[in-house]
This record gives C-alpha cells, structure tokens and sequence, in this order.
C-alpha cells in the first residue's frame, strides 16, 4: 500500500510565503530610510514662502521661527501675521513625521543604533506636537514640543555620527551638527544671542538639525538601496 504526499489545495499553492512576502516589506522599508530623511528640505522652502507673505517685516534674524505659524493677527486684523500660517504648521509636522520614520527606518535596515532611532523618535513626536498646537493655541504644549525635537533630535544626530557605517569624514560632519544644533538651542533658551539675533539661534539648532538629517541620508543613499541581511549594529 502506497502513500501519496497531499497536494496543496489551489488557495494554498496561490498563497504567499512569508519568504516572498519578507523582501517587500524590507525593500519597502530600505525606501523610505532613503528617501524619508531628504524629505526634510521641504521645511525651509515653506518657512520661505510664509515669511514673504507675512503682513509687516518678517526678520529671520529677530523673529522666531513659530511666529510663522501664528493664525492670530491682532484683535482688528493687522498685526503681523501671515495668512498662510497652517502651510508652516503642516511643514512641521511633516518634518516630524520624517524624523520618526528616519529613526525607524534606518534602525530596520541596521543604519543607525536603537539608542539614536529612540531620539529621532521622540524628536518627530515633538516637532509634530509643535506643528499641531501652535504657540497661539497653548503656549507651554508647543513649548514642550519644540524643545523635544530640538533636544532630542540634535542628540540623536551625535550618536547617529558614531555609528561604524559611516566614513570618518561624515561622522565628523554629523557629530559636529548636532553638536552645534545643541549648543545654538541653548544659547536660544538662555537669552544668549552673541549679536546674531533671538531668531538666528533658534534656526542655527533647527537647521543644522536638519542639515545632519540630509547629510546622513545622501551618505546612506547607497547603503539603504537593498536592506542588509548582515546585523551591522553599532
């Protein structure tokens, strides 16, 4: 007496392995590490465009960054403001949401360790929360906000410097951005402005913050092309 092996039904024989399904998901996931930190760049271009729409002299050098995101004009309508203040909110929660998906994403495919994708995370959580409440709706929640992606996120690019993927030359780039995003936050939040203006110290944290981010992703731009199967952790 012989016995057959079972034949796979037809809905199982058409059914995906998870082995296929494995690659899609991390080719997936090794795109959005590519693209995801270059995404960032948006935020300069709309913080352009709101501050030429501003009603008064909007000055980069005097003003802060989140007086851009303003919906209030005074109580008759006139005092500086721009009516496009929501595209400069949405731009920061889209930068937060970049960050976030920087530091899970490259965590995933082994570019950066759990340590800098925990700040990179916590970074996009508080660059979103300072897009969704604006300084006009609750003061001390955008406050809080801003402070965790500037914090954190120039923290995370210290620690994204030291990871051995990179070449010396960027770890030296990257650690030396966060590095003066942290110390341009701090003058900002101690008053300190060494003749450069409130305004100037508030963007020397925000822009080498993401300066570190683009830089780190053209660095990363051929590494992140197919997802690592080698653990490369730092």
């Amino acid at each position: 007496m012989t016995t057959e092996a079972k034949r796979p039904t037809k809905p199982e024989a058409n059914r995906p392995s998870s082995s296929t399904q494995a690659p899609v998901r991390s080719g997936f996931v090794a795109h959005v590490a590519r693209w995801a930190g270059l995404s960032v760049v948006q935020f300069v271009l709309v913080e352009y465009i709101v501050s030429a729409t501003w009603r008064g002299l909007y000055s980069y050098r005097n003003n802060y960054i989140s007086e851009l995101g303003i919906p209030f004009c005074g109580p008759t309508g006139n005092w500086p403001c721009s009516q496009l203040y929501v595209l400069l909110n949405a731009s920061m929660v889209l930068f937060g949401v970049a960050i976030a998906a920087v530091g899970a994403s490259w965590y995933i495919v082994r570019r950066i360790d759990g340590r800098a994708a925990s700040f990179f995370l916590v970074a996009g959580v508080g660059a979103i929360t300072a897009g969704v409440v604006n300084q006009g709706v609750n003061y001390p929640i955008h406050s809080f906000g801003a402070t965790a992606f500037f914090v954190f996120g120039n923290f995370g690019l210290v620690i994204a410097g030291g990871h051995r993927s990179l070449r010396r030359s960027i770890r030296t780039v990257v650690t030396a951005l966060g590095a003066v995003g942290l110390a341009g936050y701090f003058a900002y939040m101690s008053g300190h402005e060494f003749g450069l203006g409130i305004g100037t110290m508030e963007r020397i944290a925000t822009y080498a913050l993401l300066v570190g981010i683009v830089v780190l992703s053209v660095s990363q731009f051929n590494a992140t092309r197919v997802p690592k199967n080698v653990d490369e952790t730092a």
